[in-house]
């Protein structure tokens, strides 16, 4: 019998891939930054002041850059990074490109034919269950391939770690920096230095992503949305769906309803 391709969710806690089909390719912005790669033929990509389509194997689109997507040729691998994160960083500063008040106006687009052997390994991982060491290799596959900064993460300090284990147990909690700091008994300016150098994102960004994660993995086990959202530090549903759909350009219905056959992987 056929393995049927199933769509797949992986979820860190400064980043999401998903692969599968398209969505709705109505225009839209967001904050978090989308690495987007045909898996088969090409994508169809619109922005404001463009009147066609543009025809791309991949793209970068910057953090509230409007625009629309789609690949009418088959699915897709989409990577949302944190806009102020080291592995964006490292993508734009190979492209050369220069932000203006951390804006870029519309995507960066590459045209280049995309590696056979990367088609193949993503392409693959929809045939396949994905551990999460699976889809951390994923994710590094898609950096290798934006140029995205791959280098072995820095061993984890004590004191981060520190931080790391009060945001994970309860995610719901709003620590203050000074809060966090004292956790860690730095100074709240060292604690912010050292935490976005030993994570890669800002430790108020990674409580965001932390909590939007959260409530996912909560829902996706049983428990009702405005429970999940409850106990991840929303106000109610409605706050987190505000906030989902601003971070990512999506509904959460689209991966929570019964049917959609996604396969969500928590990683880390």
């Amino acid at each position: 019998m056929p393995v049927t391709a199933a769509s797949k969710l992986c979820l860190w806690r400064d980043s999401v891939l998903y692969l599968g089909d398209s969505f709705d390719p109505e225009t839209h912005s967001h904050h978090a930054v989308q690495c987007c790669i045909a898996l088969e033929g090409n994508l169809r990509i619109r922005w404001p002041g463009v009147e066609s389509w543009q025809s791309c194997r991949a793209a970068v689109i910057g953090a509230n850059v409007s625009h629309s997507i789609a690949n009418p040729d088959g699915p897709l691998c989409l990577l949302y990074l944190e806009k102020t994160s080291n592995n964006f960083r490292s993508i734009m500063d190979y492209h050369c490109v220069t932000f203006g008040c951390d804006i870029r106006a519309e995507p960066l687009v590459l045209r280049q034919p995309v590696s056979t052997d990367i088609l193949d390994t993503l392409r693959a991982a929809r045939l396949a269950q994905v551990t999460p060491q699976r889809a951390e290799d994923l994710k590094q596959t898609c950096l290798q391939l934006f140029h995205g900064n791959i280098a072995e993460p820095l061993p984890l300090d004590s004191r981060i770690a520190k931080i790391l284990v009060h945001l994970h147990q309860d995610p719901g909690t709003s620590f203050t920096g000074s809060e966090l700091a004292d956790i860690a008994c730095l100074s709240p300016s060292r604690m912010q230095h050292l935490f976005k150098q030993q994570i890669g994102i800002p430790v108020r960004k990674y409580i965001l992503w932390t909590r939007l994660r959260h409530v996912l993995e909560l829902a996706l086990g049983g428990t009702s949305l405005t429970s999940s959202s409850h106990q991840s530090g929303f106000s109610d549903s409605a706050h987190f769906s505000r906030t989902f759909r601003s971070m990512f350009g999506l509904a959460p219905s689209l991966l929570l309803t019964a049917n959609t056959g996604l396969t969500p992987v928590f990683c880390g």
